[in-house]
């Protein structure tokens, strides 16, 4: 029987004993205050302006809300935004 490729990394981060997110590309959101807001496995930007930040993942859309935002890095993985962080919204997740 055929294991789902979750299951499988899943399983394999727990063998290596690394974060589940780094084995299976799930998105890591590290939130500080609501001032800076780093985002790892990224899929690239949908949307940016100044109150709002619309990123794609694996998982689906990360809505990022708020006043004076700005992408202080995009790199292939990551994404730094700073400003004032309203609120984030999880957009067709699956």
């Amino acid at each position: 029987m055929e294991q789902k490729p979750k299951q499988l990394g899943q399983k394999l981060a727990e063998f290596l004993e690394i974060p589940l997110e780094t084995a299976i590309d799930w998105p890591k959101l590290m939130l500080s205050a609501n001032q800076n807001l780093l985002l790892q496995n990224h899929r690239g930007v949908i949307e940016y302006a100044q109150n709002v930040v619309r990123v794609n993942t694996k998982l689906g859309e990360i809505k990022i809300i708020g006043q004076k935002l700005m992408i202080i890095f995009a790199g292939k993985d990551e994404i730094e935004i700073s400003g004032q962080i309203c609120q984030i919204e999880y957009v067709d997740w699956r």
